[in-house]
């Protein structure tokens, strides 16, 4: 992950989301313009979280900072 997800760590005016597949995506909530970047690194940012359709409903899988998948429920 390129830079913590904490709204403290997004400038002003800056709002994140996730996707079912765990990439992070961030909005200027003033102009509605939507970016992969983080704002401030300019590095694309993975939540660590990816829900896949062949997991049991109400799981997902997860990946530690080295790589090894792991399940959630």
């Amino acid at each position: 992950m390129a830079a913590p997800l904490g709204r403290d760590n997004l400038p002003d005016h800056w709002s994140y989301g996730v996707c079912k597949d765990g990439r992070v995506f961030f909005v200027n909530d003033e102009t509605l313009n939507t970016t992969w970047l983080h704002p401030r690194t300019g590095e694309p940012v993975n939540s660590g979280h990816m829900i896949r359709s062949d997991l049991p409903r109400g799981w997902e899988e997860g990946f530690t900072d080295e790589g090894a998948s792991y399940f959630i429920k």
